[in-house]
């Protein structure tokens, strides 16, 4: 199959998963400050956060395989920073200050907003922000500025390695940081499942035909699903622990999902709406879980059994998702693009021809 012909939908229906697996995370969790208390077991309910590990692995192979089209020049470092600063930037600062303004207001009292809160928010750096989910953009932001200097080299190989040992190297130096926020930031191993994505992008790219049996993506959802009934964990593994649990897994996933292709029933095109949307998901569904825990603790709710209202929650927050994307993301994107004069690249065009976008969001645990 020539590397044109690959639409990559399988992706986008695996980042409406990743989604829906982290919603049904933090729905879960807020459920337990009902008077009825936990409904789910811990592990069922700590096994979204791997909705995480799977972005990171998409985000890896993404960046890779739409930086280096085939036939065509690669992009170049100031580009590229371009393209995801556009994409990540806009939606996520609006999303900022819609917390910032309900803070103000009286709600969110237990937040704590000062000048160090917001320029972290305001730039995306380690540490508390307005959005407390932002901790996986931080990640992204540093793998982009890590890729987009690699991309200097100009060629898909000498890129992705460098990529991986800066990566690999950041890990390794990080605890001599004298910051322990920044420490525990650069030190993580997280950063590992990046690469997992950028070594499936380069197996991927230089393929002729991909088989991957889908066995080995059932495997490993059962493997992030049963991983937390083995593995202590307080709310999420450990990252060294969840790279090996949950992000190998994920990396057999999303090689099991390469080849699938273009959905024709409506449940399809659906779960490809929802890929789409997966950003806006992210960010929206923080308001949803405010509400929700406004609810339980002022009202009637709180009082009932959560089997019943956790999944309309769950229902709420993919419809506020959804509409996001398709009445403020899309439309504050479109002028984006025409302030910074520039054309979308090939792959967006065809996403908006034929297929929602296929780029990094990013989820929370």
């Amino acid at each position: 199959m020539n590397r044109q012909d690959r639409d990559l939908f399988g992706l986008q229906i695996l980042r409406a998963i990743a989604a829906i697996g982290v919603i049904v995370r933090h729905t879960l969790d807020m459920s337990d400050g009902s008077e009825a208390g936990r409904f789910s077991p811990a592990w069922l309910t700590a096994a979204g956060g791997a909705g995480v590990d799977l972005f990171f692995v998409i985000s890896g192979f993404i960046m890779v395989y739409v930086s280096f089209p085939q036939g065509q020049p690669p992009d170049t470092p100031k580009r590229f920073i371009v393209k995801r600063a556009t994409r990540i930037f806009p939606l996520y600062w609006i999303c900022s200050a819609a917390i910032a303004a309900i803070s103000l207001i009286g709600f969110l009292r237990n937040m704590h907003i000062d000048s160090y809160t917001i320029f972290n928010s305001a730039f995306l750096l380690p540490g508390e922000k307005l959005i407390y989910v932002a901790w996986t953009l931080s990640y992204e932001i540093y793998f982009y500025i890590i890729f987009a200097v690699s991309l200097c080299f100009g060629r898909i190989l000498p890129t992705s390695v460098s990529t991986i040992f800066m990566m690999i190297g950041g890990i390794l130096i990080g605890r001599e940081i004298q910051n322990s926020t920044l420490a525990d930031f650069a030190s993580s191993p997280l950063v590992m499942e990046f690469c997992f994505g950028i070594v499936l992008a380069l197996s991927f790219s230089a393929s002729r035909k991909w088989r991957v049996p889908a066995a080995l993506g059932v495997l490993g959802f059962l493997v992030i699903i049963v991983s937390p009934i083995f593995v202590p964990h307080p709310g999420a593994l450990p990252d060294a622990t969840r790279v090996i649990a949950w992000g190998l897994p994920a990396t057999l996933i999303v090689a099991a999902f390469l080849e699938v292709r273009r959905p024709q029933s409506k449940a399809g095109r659906a779960a490809v709406l929802l890929g789409d949307a997966s950003y806006a998901l992210y960010l929206t569904h923080v308001f949803v879980m405010i509400a929700y825990g406004w609810l339980i603790k002022s009202t009637l709710v709180g009082g009932m059994s959560q089997v019943v209202v956790a999944p309309v929650i769950i229902i709420l927050c993919l419809i506020v998702g959804v509409l996001t994307h398709l009445f403020v993301e899309r439309p504050v994107l479109d002028y984006v693009r025409k302030v910074t004069r520039r054309q979308p690249a090939r792959w967006l065009l065809e996403a908006r021809s034929q297929t929602p976008e296929i780029e990094a969001g990013s989820l929370s645990r």
